[in-house]
């Protein structure tokens, strides 16, 4: 693993992401209210689909992922960051390089230049 493009996650970055989710999560209450109508369900509704895309689609950038077996470092798709299956600092993905399934540990990105599948 290269030290200079990615770190390990840390307090830091758990506290960062709960910033984001934090906001998320006021501006759907705060919508729901502005928006309250005869069918403000559906409102609710399309605003959290549209907050559950930004926040994989910020994960999907902002994060990489180290494969247990080669030590690959890789990046995935946004699709594919939202259906595997999480742990708390991991993800159950395939390696590109060695084509094994395995929980890969998460990294931060510290510069955008790793290799998408």
């Amino acid at each position: 693993m290269d030290k200079n493009r990615y770190w390990e996650i840390t307090r830091s970055d758990w506290y960062r992401t709960a910033q984001v989710l934090f906001a998320f999560i006021t501006v759907i209450m705060i919508s729901s209210v502005f928006l309250i109508a005869g069918h403000w369900y559906l409102w609710l509704m399309i605003i959290i689909a549209g907050v559950l895309a930004l926040l994989v689609l910020w994960h999907a950038k902002n994060f990489a992922y180290l494969c247990p077996g080669c030590g690959e470092v890789f990046k995935v798709s946004t699709l594919e960051d939202f259906i595997s299956p999480n742990g708390e600092n991991k993800k159950y993905l395939r390696c590109p390089r060695c084509g094994k399934r395995a929980w890969a540990d998460i990294l931060r990105i510290k510069e955008k230049t790793v290799h998408k599948k």
